[in-house]
């Protein structure tokens, strides 16, 4: 090679070299920053819907964000702890954090025919003779749980609004085990209960999947649209890191994708939702009346 060629491609050499250096700094500073989310159904499967999700935050943001699955129970806890700078709940846990910690909205999930909200019904297998709200009492009924909003507050609220008290009425069982809404509903159809709580998302996506059938159910009574699923910020997380993770979420298209294991994923596809929309705090006086109303988290009173 002659002198001058060598000359030449021994400062890019250097140059590139600086480079990968440097990369491998800043990706080693990059701020690690935890996500805690809010296991459905169980850990696999929040696993599978948000590591995209995830990936694509940092890729969008500039930070490392770890996924950190989360039974509903100890999500509290471990928030109050500081363990998560970020939230990805349902809208009750939010704002049982919200007035317990001061969480801040992030933004909501929109998912399914009602967007960033979403419903409840209560429901009897048709043909078994239930038509009427006032007909469950005396019969077995199911509950999803305890902190869901559209499987359990607003069902129960809406019996107490009817004059109908869960407590006295009848008895009622809540599922165990995973995929506690789609045990409601099936428990309807094969005669395990005689009528259910259901969120309206699951019966339209049962019903979309070919699981159930419109015409196997009587809709009782419906409850209002509340806010679902909802992305949350701690109070101490920065705040102009919360605004660039808004923005991402608010941002997303179907079309994004997110490297995992070497694999080009569609995030919105994987995490089963449709995109995210940017409501206000008062959208959620809603979900704060039926849980006053029920004796439920943050409000109790014993």
């Amino acid at each position: 090679m002659a002198l001058t060629a060598r000359c030449f491609l021994l400062p890019l050499l250097i140059v590139a070299l600086f480079m990968v250096v440097l990369s491998s700094c800043t990706d080693q500073n990059r701020k690690t920053v935890k996500i805690g989310y809010m296991n459905c159904n169980n850990e696999q499967e929040t696993k599978h819907r948000f590591v995209p999700l995830t990936r694509y935050l940092s890729d969008k943001v500039g930070v490392d964000f770890v996924m950190v699955p989360v039974d509903t129970q100890d999500f509290e806890k471990r928030f109050s702890q500081g363990e998560f700078a970020f939230t990805h709940t349902n809208s009750l846990l939010y704002i049982v954090l919200k007035e317990r910690n001061n969480l801040k909205l992030v933004a909501s999930e929109k998912r399914g025919n009602f967007g960033a909200r979403s419903g409840g019904a209560i429901i009897a297998r048709k043909g078994s003779g239930i038509e009427k709200l006032e007909q469950i009492k005396g019969k077995k009924f199911a509950f999803g749980p305890m902190l869901a909003p559209t499987g359990y507050l607003a069902e129960y609220d809406l019996m107490l609004r009817n004059g109908i008290d869960p407590e006295k009425d009848f008895t009622y069982t809540i599922p165990s085990g995973s995929f506690k809404h789609e045990k409601l509903i099936f428990g309807v159809l094969f005669g395990q209960y005689d009528a259910s709580a259901a969120t309206l998302l699951d019966l339209e996506i049962m019903t979309r999947e070919g699981k159930i059938s419109a015409d196997d159910f009587t809709i009782l009574a419906q409850t209002p649209l509340i806010p679902y699923c909802t992305f949350g910020a701690a109070e101490k997380t920065d705040p102009a890191l919360v605004e660039k993770v808004r923005k991402a979420l608010l941002e997303l298209k179907v079309s994004d994708t997110a490297d995992v294991d070497g694999e080009k994923v569609k995030v919105l596809k994987a995490a089963w939702i449709d995109g995210y929309e940017e409501l206000t705090d008062r959208d959620y006086d809603p979900v704060r009346e039926m849980a006053k109303r029920v004796n439920m988290p943050p409000y109790q009173k014993f």
